[in-house]
């Protein structure tokens, strides 16, 4: 008896998939969605990023709190 091994072929991104995976190739997928993915496949990545778009933001409030007071004496 022979059987066949399902593939899926993703020619758009140059990848094979077996079926088996149970992940199936959904083309309307969300933006956000998308970026779930993306974000749990890169933990690291995006503490990295986090911590840096966050101390940017302590920088700016401690930053213009200092000119402020500056400007009132």
């Amino acid at each position: 008896m022979e059987y066949a091994k399902d593939i899926v072929l993703d020619l758009k991104n140059n990848k094979t998939r077996k079926t088996s995976d149970k992940k199936i190739f959904v083309k309307g997928k969300s933006k956000l969605i998308w970026l779930y993915e993306k974000i749990t496949k890169h933990k690291v990545m995006t503490t990295v990023i986090t911590a840096t778009v966050g101390f940017m933001i302590l920088d700016i409030m401690l930053i213009s709190s200092f000119v402020s007071v500056l400007s009132k004496i």
